[in-house]
C-alpha cells in the first residue's frame, strides 16, 4: 500500500461529510524557513528524536499574515520499551481510565492533569475484561471502512507558556479519545485515555529522562504524553496553534498504538531485529512513527470536519510535511516527502487501513 503522494485535492467540502470524514486541504503557498537545526543526542534505551527538514511544503496551509519560521523536530515515542521479551518499563495496564484536567503547575514549571476514573472498555480475557492484541499488519483495529469520527472541539485560547499549553492540550484530549473511541470499540480494544504532562523543565519518566530542549514524547511504560512546552515555544520559535495541536495529535498517535497493544507488537520485533540501531530496527521504527503521523492526519481530518478551524488545521498538515531525517545520520522517521505523503494519506482518506505502515512497501517507509 504506497501512501498517495500526487497534487492535493484544491477545493473545500461544500458540506460535512458523514463520519468517518474526508478532508481536503487549500492550495498550498510557499514559506521560507530556517535551516534546521540538530537535537540533542538521545537518552541511553531511548530513540533518538527525529530532526527536521524546513526545505519543502506538500500540504502547506499558510495562514494570511502568519508565517511559521524555525527549526523542528518530530516529537518520539519511547522505542521498543513494552517489548514482552526485552522491556525496560513495566507494560501498560489494559485497565481504562479517564483523565480529568485538574492542571496544578509545580515549582518546576510542570503541569498535569492528576484525576483519573475509570472508563468502559472495550478484546476480551478469560475475567471479560478487554485487552490489547500485540500485532502488526494484522492487528484487529484494522477494520475497512473504520476511521476516526467527526468531533467538535473547544479550544481556548492558545499562549506558549507552559500554563496556556497545558491547558489547550486538556481541552484537546477529550476531542481526541471521542474521534476514535467508536473504531476501537468496534474492534474490540482498550479505551484508555492517557495521562497528558506538560512541561517546562527537565522531567524524569518511566522512560527515562526527558529534557526541557528535546520534543514531546508518549511513554508506554505509564502511558503519558509528555509535551514539552519550552522546547516548541523556545528552540523551535513557534507561535501558532496549529503546529502545538498537531505534534500533540502525532504522540497522541502513538497512545494509540501503547493502548491497543500494537507498540507492544513493535517492541517485539524490534528486539527480535537485534535492536532500534539495526537497520532492520529502524525501519521498524520508521513505520511506527509513519502510523503515528497517519494516524495524526486523521484526527485533523475528524476535527475539522467537526468544526474545528482551518485556522488550527492548516499550519498543523503544513508543519507535520516538513518533518523529517534528511539532516541527520539516524534514519528512524522517514524522510521529509515520506512523512508529508503519510499525514497526508491520513487526513485524506481517514481510514484506519490506509495507516497499516506495517504493510508498506519499504521504499514507502523510506
Amino acid at each position: 500500500m504506497r501512501p498517495q503522494q500526487g497534487a492535493p485535492i484544491f477545493d473545500q467540502p461544500t458540506r460535512r461529510i458523514a463520519p468517518p470524514p474526508a478532508a481536503r486541504p487549500l492550495p498550498p503557498q510557499t514559506t521560507v524557513r530556517l535551516a534546521p537545526q540538530r537535537p540533542p543526542q538521545p537518552m541511553p534505551h531511548m530513540r533518538p528524536p527525529q530532526r527536521r527538514s524546513n526545505t519543502g511544503v506538500i500540504v502547506a496551509l499558510v495562514l494570511v499574515g502568519v508565517a511559521l519560521l524555525g527549526v523542528g523536530t518530530v516529537g518520539a515515542m519511547a522505542a521498543s520499551i513494552t517489548s514482552s521479551r526485552a522491556s525496560d518499563y513495566s507494560s501498560t495496564s489494559s485497565r481504562s481510565t479517564s483523565t480529568n484536567s485538574s492542571e496544578t503547575e509545580t515549582s518546576t514549571g510542570t503541569t498535569t492533569s492528576s484525576e483519573e476514573s475509570e472508563t468502559s472498555t472495550s478484546t476480551s480475557g478469560n475475567d471479560g475484561e478487554v485487552k490489547p492484541v500485540s500485532a502488526l499488519g494484522d492487528h484487529p483495529l484494522n477494520i475497512p471502512g473504520n476511521g476516526a469520527m467527526n468531533t467538535s472541539c473547544n479550544l481556548p485560547r492558545f499562549s506558549t507558556d507552559v500554563t496556556s499549553q497545558d491547558r489547550f492540550y486538556q481541552a484537546a484530549l477529550p476531542c481526541l479519545m471521542e474521534a476514535w473511541a467508536p473504531a476501537l470499540e468496534s474492534a474490540d480494544l482498550p479505551v484508555r485515555t492517557p495521562t497528558v504532562i506538560t512541561t517546562g523543565d527537565n522531567i524524569e519518566t518511566p522512560c527515562g529522562t526527558r529534557r526541557w530542549n528535546q520534543t514531546a514524547m508518549y511513554c508506554p511504560g505509564n502511558h503519558t504524553i509528555y509535551m514539552t512546552a519550552r522546547y516548541y515555544a523556545q528552540v523551535e520559535q513557534r507561535t501558532n496553534a496549529g503546529v502545538y495541536l498537531g505534534q500533540f495529535a502525532h504522540e497522541f498517535g502513538h497512545a494509540l498504538q501503547g493502548m491497543t497493544g500494537i507498540n507492544s507488537a513493535y517492541g517485539d520485533a524490534s528486539y527480535d531485529a537485534g535492536g532500534s540501531s539495526t537497520s532492520a530496527g529502524l525501519e521498524l521504527t520508521r513505520r511506527s512513527e509513519l502510523q503515528a503521523t497517519c494516524f495524526e492526519g486523521m484526527t485533523l481530518a475528524a476535527l475539522q470536519n467537526g468544526g474545528v478551524s482551518n485556522d488550527f488545521i492548516f499550519p498543523a498538515l503544513e508543519d507535520s510535511s516538513d518533518r523529517g531525517d534528511e539532516h541527520t545520520n539516524v534514519r528512524d522517521h522517514g524522510s521529509t516527502s515520506t512523512n508529508a505523503a503519510w499525514v497526508e494519506q491520513g487526513f485524506r482518506k481517514n481510514r484506519i487501513t490506509e495507516c497499516n505502515t506495517w504493510l508498506a512497501a519499504a521504499s514507502d517507509v523510506d
